[in-house]
């Protein structure tokens, strides 16, 4: 009984329906904790949760474990597995929705885009988002947000609330802590353990506790309650302990944060000597590290201190993290880093290590694992060893897992419910002392007398009768008679695997079993399956019979025989033939062939007669198939029995299946399987068969066709035979379909509403009895009295005028004169298709008509339609003018003659130019292109004269067309009359459309056509057009430009010649655009409202008269006195300081000293471009500038900027400190170093370590390297000494980089000043950033950058002693003139003062007065340091040591000048801008009001704002009817600085508070500063409370809730208990009184509990019950005087 009750120690039971976890598990079940924390169900009442995290036993059963039963004194029952529990409703998360452009009333995103009021901006992947809550959080896929007081589900489609931080009960050994609402009990071993129940009572037996006022009953494994109530008990969890640098007991004894405000006591770190760690007594770890355990049981050394232990005996994680063997990481909460292997552990003073020996882990007498590991039975029965203590054995007798872990044998991996890891292979074991391991003999599983299996496996049947092993214990034979499963597993032949509820793993083939004691096994006899008389199958088979008629052997017992004749299933399964599976409810297994049966005895298998199916009296069909016609009316087999013969008189389908003739299958509602091809039927008892005769069905008096088809008509007016009874013969006169079925010429198929099949094609019909077929005369449908088309067709017009045939009856002609369409269709030109409500079909070409009785056509005279007096057009269709004045025939009558002239339309069309067909309200057709009209008579043609359009006196255009300018002055023809003259000079447009030079088209309202390009006009009667003279246009006295075009300056200042009258000449001095229209640089076109067109280049101007262009002198930009840049242009400086010609006029002068643009625009450096607010261009790079008047440029001298004495950098550049200690030259004037010492930024702009760029609100550029710098006149640059930053009394790194420490405890250089040193020992990151060892970065909120590796120090030389006060030993260094002590770190007061942190790489709070210990976050709601979910007190700053240099005494004096903006109290004394001086009469000094004009109260002590009033009786401001709590002042200081600096927070667009602070209205409207982050502001308009907090008003205090599920009320059971509640209803003492109806009374099972509304739950006293099903407390945790926060509210600063 002690065993079993020791065997609860790691359980929690918690009863109810709500787990503590929020997760919900069914009514009448009960909640049971997992190793991983979670919660699983037990699917009884107050169940026994069990100690393998898996079962539970019901109430008042102990869990047996080695017997997975449950039992008590009387019974015994199988343990139940636990059930998942269901996740507690989830808030669902918001959709992000995109930004906007601001406005007033706008929250302001960082990008200048905004969101709407009460929303957040948060930062996407591509911008800023708006998420709708006023303070959101952004979840993971970068889509959606949560309110900031929850987190984001790993999907991201959820919120759930945040943990409120574990509140600390500390335990009597000082150092050991157990959660509030918890008791410290007793562990054990040595140590405490946490009872989850406040106030309990711990057991005797160091594992359980029990309820206060109740008692333990160790041995009944219960609690029992001054009333003799029986509870069960409760299960502690191990206590926290207190992490070094966290304090003792001291320190920490109380849990109320605000009163540890007390600093550490500095750690001074020192290189190791002795204080190794020991492992045992003879290898031990250096300082720092861990001692881990080894696979081989030696010990080796993990670089971290209270490292944790990989489970793999390999690798380690630092401390509070979790090995993760499957990522190979170390994980928590933060995040995943990369696992670390271990080192060897070193021997102690030089101790050798002795060998391990005496410790293996004996297997059986013979065979031992090593210490550490785990025996573990191998398939062959052998042991082998897994290298994990309490290792599970996997059933594969191959692999292991760690303990605690599950085998899966399907994914190969160990799970539990934290995750999955790799299995691992076991080693052999090995012999103890040498002995040899004996074989195993005698423990066979014997199958039979003769053979056997071994030990630990099991004997299954094979197919052929005889035995094979499974390599499994009590395993499970599959049906295939192949494979087996582990014992529990069920056989998935479709799958191939072994499944059960926990997952599949794959099958495993059969071993051959062996001999026994060598016997030979006999051959099976006799116990074969007897088919018939003559054949058999082997025993375990199945008989079958085959399409044959013969028999086959299915490889299963009582198989199940396939329709097809040729497949088999197992027992139980159905046949599929459509998938060619086997069925059942469980899945699908591949169908098997059968095997030829064989002969009983040695009979020979006597041939099948008599049995066959007699078709008629001539043929038969084999036993078990079915006749069927075919298409000749002679008969086929089908290989089914009472088989249905499909339609097509080809194929065939199983008995109650239907012939789908389109997917050629045979369908039912189980499914489909492919149909069958019939095999011919065989003659009777050798007789011939007769040819069919007499049968035929006559299609008229000549032919016929045979029995069982169709006559139909063909397109020719013969017959043909369609292969079906009484078909549907369709109407193209060549196929045809089932009976019943539509023909659907469109998709050539047979349709129905079962479906749609193929269509046939028709075979010819023959002649009846030899008879020849007469040629058809006299039924032909005459055209005219000259031609005519066979009957059945319809008379259709050609083209030509003449007639063609349709082949169809009553046919519709198509308006292109050359098809045709079925009756009652439409033609479709568009699609060439023939249309109605049913659907489309091809049309089809007319064949020519043929002349009747041998008459020959006559042409066709006098029907002709005439254009003009000399050419006509052929009757039925229509004259139209053509380009060249000419005429054309459009071949429709009445034809739409488009404008392009070349092209018509049928009548009622109309002409789409730029589609090229002819489009009306039914749809589209392609247009046609005219043929030329023909002479009437003979006539000739006359030449057109008189009629051409006069351009001018010299040149005309044909009739019909327009003159147009060509670019070159001349006159060019357009083909259209009335034509619109494109822009270009070049192209035309028809009359009433637009030029469209951008998409060179023709555009109006209707649509868009090509343009067309004209034709050179003609002289008129033979007229030599004359050269343009004086017509040019002047661009100066030397050159000019044609007729029609605009003079436009060139980049080099000469002119160019733009093809436009009045046109826009453009910035780039190369390209020009049309009048009215803005060139676009960027895109290289020219732009209107109306649209773009491409900009053209200009051509050169010519000289006037023959005169010679001068070459332009004189008017050269002057850049100094000797080099100057071209007219037109603009002298920019270069980066080496020389000058370049920018080739605009008034350029501006890009910040890279390589680029520019045009006056007005803006550089963008990012993009390389030119913007303002009409768009971007491309930048232009600078011409080098040239020598005034061939003077020599001399050398740039004397304006170098001095780094310091030795070196210099050129002038319009800044020096900036290189990595080495050495100057670098950015090419820019006033340039931001970045903190790499390698990079730089123009002036105003942020260096941006992360994505390497310099950044301000106007964008990013790439940010730029260094050039080194020059020395000075010739001088030698000094090496650097002296400077060096010291790290112990033996090294030192460079000035300007940071200490770090090594793994191997030497010192490291991090190119950074006051750099972060990362946790791995090895990189670091610059000063502010957190180290990211998953991501190898340095993160904060702006971004992340790549981290560094250190560089090794340098032995110190010569060093300069350290000012007094400071230690000689290190020491960290703020600056020239401050350092703090060694292990701590420095941070800023507010007054811009450095103050040491007392924690090595702290965090300093942004109130700048405390700090935190590295990776902790500050917590100004409970004046704590957290990190994951544990706390400390935050630690106060302490005073620097001060040893000012020369240069800090410079800075110094730099600073009392008055360089910083102060407020003036005497000559001694300032306060900080935006401040008032008060005198404080009780100290006789000045102090400062955090309020700028602000009113001084006389107590000396307080102030009030400006037009308020001091009430010293009520300590408060007042002004009219508001009151507010006055202001405490600050103190002064002789330095300066302002409160709220340049950042803060903003709480409108001119009043922000300091950082760390929170922006709250006033009730009169005005805003106030909150001290504390992210604050909540009450609602009264004068307070607010810590973020977490809730403002209780009527109370005066800050309140945060802790709820508590509710307790079920239970029906009374008695009637005498000690409570009354009424005349008839009592509960017991410990319980209160709740009524569950109107009448009926319950018990709670607290004492004096609030009983709740629902008549369902009651809560704890002090309680309130709450809708949600949670106990709330009326008051828990709160700040008692809420003034504490607003007594520091400051006035907002006015910018």
């Amino acid at each position: 009984m002690l065993k079993l009750v020791l065997g609860l120690v790691l359980l929690t039971l918690v009863t109810g329906s709500k787990c503590p976890n929020e997760d919900l598990c069914g009514e009448q079940q009960t909640c049971c904790q997992i190793r991983s924390g979670e919660y699983t169900c037990c699917p009884f009442h107050q169940g026994e949760c069990c100690e393998d995290h898996l079962h539970c036993c019901p109430e008042g059963m102990l869990c047996q474990t080695t017997e997975s039963t449950c039992s008590n004194t009387t019974h015994s029952l199988p343990w139940a597995e636990r059930l998942p529990t269901q996740h507690a409703r989830l808030l669902k998360s918001f959709r992000m929705i995109s930004t906007s452009t601001g406005s007033k009333d706008t929250t302001i995103c960082p990008d200048d885009s905004s969101c709407p009021p009460e929303f957040t901006c948060l930062q996407q992947s591509d911008g800023y988002g708006c998420c709708p809550v006023a303070q959101g959080i952004m979840c993971l896929d970068g889509k959606h947000c949560c309110p900031d007081d929850h987190q984001c589900t790993a999907d991201s489609t959820s919120c759930t609330k945040k943990k409120e931080p574990v509140q600390a009960v500390m335990c009597a050994d000082g150092i050991s802590e157990c959660p509030t609402g918890t008791t410290c009990c007793e562990a054990t071993g040595p140590g405490w353990s946490c009872c989850p129940v406040l106030r309990a009572v711990c057991c005797a037996d160091k594992v359980h506790c029990c309820p206060e006022d109740s008692v333990c009953d160790v041995n009944g494994s219960k609690c029992v309650s001054s009333t003799q109530q029986e509870l069960p008990m409760w299960a502690k969890f191990p206590a926290r302990v207190r992490a070094d640098w966290e304090g003792s007991e001291s320190a920490k004894m109380t849990n109320t944060p605000e009163r540890t405000t007390e600093s550490h006591t500095p750690l001074h770190i020192a290189l190791s000597q002795g204080s190794d760690v020991p492992c045992n007594s003879s290898v031990s770890c250096p300082d720092g590290t861990t001692c881990c355990k080894n696979a081989e049981g030696t010990w080796g050394c993990c670089p971290f201190s209270q490292a944790v232990c990989c489970e793999d005996l390999i690798h380690c994680c630092p401390h509070g993290k979790k090995c993760n063997l499957a990522a190979m990481t170390c994980d928590d909460s933060s995040g995943s880093v990369p696992w670390l292997k271990k080192e060897p552990a070193r021997p102690i003073r030089g101790q050798k290590v002795p060998e391990t020996k005496g410790s293996d882990v004996p297997c059986n007498s013979s065979v031992s694992c090593p210490d550490g590991t785990t025996c573990c039975k191998n398939a062959e029965g052998t042991w082998g060893c897994c290298p994990f203590s309490q290792a599970v054995c996997c059933e594969d007798l191959i692999h292991c897992c760690p303990h605690g872990k599950k085998c899966n044998l399907a994914a190969m991996t160990c799970d539990d419910s934290s995750g999955s890891v790799p299995w691992l292979k076991k080693e052999p074991a090995r012999p103890i002392r040498g002995q040899k391991v004996p074989e195993t003999k005698g423990s066979d599983v014997p199958c039979n007398s003769s053979v056997s299996c071994p030990d630990g496996t099991t004997c299954c049947k094979n197919a052929e009768g005889t035995w094979g092993c499974c390599p499994f214990s009590q395993a499970v034979c599959c049906e295939d008679l192949i494979h087996c499963c582990p014992h529990g597993k069920k056989c998935n032949l479709a799958a191939m695997t072994c499944d059960d509820s926990s997952g599949s793993v794959p099958w495993l083939k059969k071993e051959p079993a062996r001999p026994i004691r060598g016997q030979k096994v006999p051959e099976t006899k006799g116990s074969d399956v007897p088919c018939n008389s003559s054949v058999s199958c082997p025993d375990g088979t199945t008989c079958c019979k085959n399409a044959e008629g013969t028999w086959g052997c299915c490889p299963f017992s009582q198989a199940v025989c396939c329709e097809d004749l040729i497949h088999c299933c197992p027992h139980g399964k159905k046949c599929n033939l459509a998938a060619m599976t086997c069925d059942d409810s469980s899945g699908s297994v591949p169908w098997l062939k059968k095997e030829p049966a064989r002969p009983i005895r040695g009979q020979k298998v006597p041939e099948t007669k008599g049995s066959d199916v007699p078709c008629n009296s001539s043929v038969s069909c084999p036993d078990g198939t079915t006749c069927c016609k075919n298409a000749e009316g002679t008969w086929g087999c089908c290989p089914f029995s009472q088989a249905v013969c499909c339609e097509d008189l080809i194929h065939c389908c199983p008995h109650g299946k239907k012939c789908n003739l389109a997917a050629m299958t045979c369908d039912d509602s189980s499914g489909s399987v492919p149909w069958l091809k019939k095999e011919p039927a065989r003659p009777i008892r050798g007789q011939k068969v007769p040819e069919t005769k007499g049968s035929d069905v006559p299609c008229n008096s000549s032919v016929s066709c045979p029995d069982g088809t169709t006559c139909c008509k063909n397109a020719e007016g013969t017959w043909g035979c369609c292969p079906f009874s009484q078909a549907v013969c369709c109407e193209d006169l060549i196929h045809c379909c089932p009976h019943e079925k539509k023909c659907n010429l469109a998709a050539m198929t047979c349709d129905d509403s079962s479906g749609s099949v193929p269509w046939l094609k028709k075979e010819p019909a023959r002649p009846i009895r030899g008879q020849k077929v007469p040629e058809t005369k006299g039924s032909d449908v005459p055209c005219n009295s000259s031609v005519s088309c066979p009957d059945g067709t319809t008379c259709c017009k050609n083209a030509e005028g003449t007639w063609g045939c349709c082949p169809f009856s009553q046919a519709v002609c198509c308006e292109d004169l050359i098809h045709c369409c079925p009756h009652g269709k439409k033609c479709n030109l568009a699609a060439m298709t023939c249309d109605d409500s049913s659907g489309s079909v091809p049309w089809l070409k007319k064949e020519p008509a043929r002349p009747i009785r041998g008459q020959k056509v006559p042409e066709t005279k006098g029907s002709d339609v005439p254009c003009n007096s000399s050419v006509s057009c052929p009757d039925g269709t229509t004259c139209c003018k053509n380009a060249e004045g000419t005429w054309g025939c459009c071949p429709f009558s009445q034809a739409v003659c488009c404008e392009d002239l070349i092209h018509c339309c049928p009548h009622g069309k109309k002409c789409n130019l730029a589609a090229m067909t002819c489009d009306d309200s039914s749809g589209s057709v392609p247009w046609l292109k005219k043929e030329p009209a023909r002479p009437i008579r003979g006539q000739k043609v006359p030449e057109t004269k008189g009629s051409d359009v006069p351009c001018n006196s010299s040149v005309s255009c044909p009739d019909g067309t327009t003159c147009c300018k060509n670019a070159e002055g001349t006159w060019g023809c357009c083909p259209f009359s009335q034509a619109v003259c494109c822009e270009d000079l070049i192209h035309c447009c028809p009359h009433g459309k637009k030029c469209n030079l951008a998409a060179m088209t023709c555009d109006d309202s209707s649509g868009s056509v090509p343009w067309l390009k004209k034709e050179p006009a003609r002289p008129i009667r033979g007229q030599k057009v004359p050269e343009t003279k004086g017509s040019d246009v002047p661009c100066n006295s030397s050159v000019s430009c044609p007729d029609g075009t605009t003079c436009c300056k060139n980049a080099e200042g000469t002119w160019g010649c733009c093809p436009f009258s009045q046109a826009v000449c453009c910035e780039d001095l190369i390209h020009c655009c049309p009048h009215g229209k803005k060139c676009n640089l960027a895109a290289m076109t020219c732009d209107d409202s109306s649209g773009s067109v491409p900009w053209l280049k200009k051509e050169p101007a010519r000289p006037i008269r023959g005169q010679k262009v001068p070459e332009t002198k004189g008017s050269d930009v002057p850049c100094n006195s000797s080099v100057s840049c071209p007219d037109g242009t603009t002298c920019c400086k270069n980066a080496e300081g020389t000058w370049g010609c920018c080739p605009f006029s008034q350029a501006v002068c890009c910040e890279d000293l390589i680029h520019c643009c045009p006056h007005g625009k803006k550089c963008n450096l990012a993009a390389m471009t030119c913007d303002d607010s009409s768009g971007s261009v491309p930048w232009l790079k600078k011409e080098p500038a040239r020598p005034i008047r061939g003077q020599k440029v001399p050398e740039t001298k004397g304006s170098d900027v001095p780094c310091n004495s030795s070196v210099s950098c050129p002038d319009g550049t800044t020096c900036c400190k290189n990595a080495e200690g050495t100057w670098g030259c950015c090419p820019f004037s006033q340039a931001v170093c970045c903190e790499d010492l390698i990079h730089c930024c123009p002036h105003g702009k942020k260096c941006n370590l992360a994505a390497m760029t310099c950044d301000d609100s106007s964008g990013s550029v790439p940010w730029l390297k260094k050039e080194p710098a020059r020395p000075i006149r010739g001088q030698k640059v000094p090496e650097t000494k002296g400077s060096d930053v010291p790290c112990n009394s033996s090294v030192s790194c460079p000035d300007g980089t940071t200490c770090c420490k090594n793994a191997e405890g030497t010192w490291g250089c991090c190119p950074f000043s006051q750099a972060v040193c990362c946790e791995d020992l090895i990189h670091c990151c610059p000063h502010g950033k957190k180290c990211n060892l998953a991501a190898q970065s340095c993160d904060d909120p702006s971004g992340s950058v790549p981290w560094l590796k250190k560089e090794p120090a340098r032995p110190s030389e010569d060093q300069k002693p350290l000012a007094k006060g400071h230690k000689s030993s290190g020491g960290v260094l703020c600056d020239s003139s401050h350092s703090c002590p060694d292990s701590t770190s420095c941070c800023k007061d507010y007054n811009g003062h450095w103050q040491c942190c007392p924690f090595p790489q702290g965090v300093c709070c942004k109130d700048h007065f405390h700090c935190c210990p590295h990776d902790s976050t500050c917590n100004f709601s409970t004046l704590t340091c957290n990190h994951g979910n544990s706390s400390v007190p935050m630690a106060v700053l302490e005073d620097t040591y001060s040893h000012p240099s020369q240069e800090g005494q410079e800075e110094a004096e730099m600073e009392r000048s008055g360089n910083v903006m102060n407020v003036q109290c005497d000559e001694q004394t300032s306060c900080p801008d935006g401040t008032t001086c008060c005198f404080m009469h009780n100290f006789q000094k000045w102090g400062c009001c955090p309020l700028p004009k602000a009113v001084c109260c006389e107590d000396g002590e307080h102030c009030c704002p400006e037009h308020y009033k001091c009430d010293e009786s009520q300590t408060s401001c007042i002004k009219g009817d508001v009151v507010m709590p006055w202001y405490a002042k600050l103190a002064s200081h002789s330095s300066p600085v302002s409160v709220l600096g340049s950042g803060g927070l903003w709480c409108d667009a001119q009043t922000r508070c300091s950082e760390g602070q929170s922006c709250c209205r006033l009730s009169t409207g005005e805003w106030a500063c909150c001290p504390l982050p992210e604050a909540v502001c009450c609602s009264d308009g004068e307070h607010c409370c810590p973020t977490g907090y809730s403002c209780d008003v009527d109370s005066g205090s800050c309140v945060k809730t802790i709820g508590l599920p509710m307790e079920t009320l239970s029906h009374i059971q008695s009637l005498h208990n000690d409570i009354k509640c009424d005349s008839e209803f009592s509960c017991k003492d410990s319980e209160t009184c709740c009524k569950i109806s109107q009448t009926a009374w319950g018990c709670c099972p607290l004492p004096k509990a609030v009983c709740c509304s629902d008549m369902q739950h009651c809560c704890p006293e002090g309680f309130t019950c709450d809708d949600s099903g949670m106990c709330y407390p009326a008051t828990d945790f709160s700040w008692d005087n809420w003034q504490v926060f607003f007594s520091k509210k400051e006035r907002p600063g006015v910018l």
